[in-house]
């Protein structure tokens, strides 16, 4: 258990929002809320269920993180696994799971995959903010990855007209990668292992 949510129960949620089944996903999270003592957890898996039910009301999670002492960056994150094509053996030993303890980092990730599935724009407007006309340091993915070509082209579009953000990033979506527009200049990736 991950402070009383189940780790299979999450991973469900996880595959239904990646199949874009976000009524399912927000019916199995209202069936977990019955039984579930954890105060955060019911707090942010209730704000990620309603969430689920109309993702173009107002986000209840910043989109971006601004980085903490480890990562003091500017930073995007999405599901690990239901967004990894790329994945092998990787899937294992992802840290990116190690993220599930904490109910709002689960939540987090949660909605920012519904909204690179169906609302992109919003992930881009939630740039503006930053945009202070100095170059900003931003991780592409701290946890999840490229999860189609389209998704790769939005990015690198995105990053193109952007060229104050300084982007880099990991990779596992080497497919999605080489049938994808070419990278920016202001984007540097590494392929990964485990794919």
């Amino acid at each position: 258990r991950y402070s009383g949510v189940k780790f299979k129960t999450l991973h469900k949620i996880s595959n239904l929002i990646g199949e874009r089944q976000y009524r399912a996903a927000a019916r199995l999270i209202d069936q977990t809320l019955i039984t579930e003592p954890g105060v955060n957890w019911r707090r942010d898996l209730n704000k990620l269920s309603v969430f689920l039910r109309d993702p173009a009301r107002k986000t209840f999670s910043p989109i971006l993180a601004q980085g903490n002492g480890k990562l003091p960056f500017l930073a995007f994150s999405v599901l690990p696994g239901v967004t990894c094509p790329g994945a092998g053996d990787c899937l294992d030993w992802c840290y990116s799971f190690k993220a599930w303890r904490y109910p709002a980092s689960f939540a987090r990730q949660a909605q920012n995959t519904v909204l690179i599935q169906s609302k992109p724009a919003r992930i881009f407007d939630a740039f503006d903010k930053y945009n202070t006309g100095e170059p900003v340091t931003f991780r592409l993915y701290v946890d999840g990855d490229f999860d189609s070509v389209e998704t790769v082209n939005r990015w690198f579009n995105f990053l193109a007209a952007n060229p104050w953000l300084i982007a880099y990033g990991y990779s596992k979506s080497f497919n999605q990668l080489l049938l994808a527009i070419d990278a920016p200049k202001n984007y540097i990736f590494n392929i990964s292992g485990g794919h």
